[in-house]
């Protein structure tokens, strides 16, 4: 009998994001694998993610930043367009998509002088259309790019990695999609 073939890491990650349970009760444990995820995706070129990082006067809990020192690509057009000097990352792991709370809520972490001005919220279901126009208002308004990720589009990150592929164009086609919209 043959054996099967080991399982690559991203296929681990996309089957530990399928296994996590959405909910309260493993909001540690998303949180934790969300953390996990995007530094193999993105690092390097991004610095490992720094964990729980709260501002100053401990008012914001960012849930993981992403030190962002690139100087060419990608990563160096979202630092120049976005003030994405720090990538700013929230989890949520709710079993419905989320709404206008958590966008206002990450928009208080971004700063021009802090960790920038660019965020991404991933959570399981996507974002309601109060959130949606949250975004839009947040970007009209104070120049805060904010986007969400769901469970879809990490896996489709890990699938392209997988491959040899860039997952950071499925933030990118995020982005697109976003801008071309307004």
């Amino acid at each position: 009998m043959t054996p099967s073939p080991k399982k690559t890491t991203e296929e681990e990650f996309i089957e530990k994001l399928k296994t996590c349970q959405p909910g309260k009760d493993y909001w540690s444990d998303y949180q934790k694998l969300v953390g996990q995820i995007l530094e193999h995706l993105f690092c390097p070129p991004l610095e490992a993610p720094i964990s729980e990082s709260a501002d100053q006067d401990k008012i914001n809990r960012r849930d993981w930043i992403l030190p962002n020192y690139s100087d060419q690509g990608f990563w160096n057009f979202l630092r120049i367009k976005y003030s994405a000097d720090y990538i700013v990352v929230d989890a949520k792991n709710y079993k419905g998509a989320i709404s206008k709370n958590q966008v206002l809520q990450i928009a208080n972490y971004l700063k021009t002088h802090g960790a920038g001005m660019f965020a991404i919220i991933v959570t399981r279901a996507g974002a309601n259309k109060s959130a949606d126009l949250t975004i839009r208002e947040q970007w009209m308004a104070n120049k805060k790019m904010i986007l969400v990720l769901n469970d879809e589009d990490i896996k489709a990150m890990l699938l392209a990695k997988s491959v040899g592929g860039e997952p950071e164009k499925v933030i990118g086609q995020t982005i697109e999609r976003f801008r071309l919209s307004m």
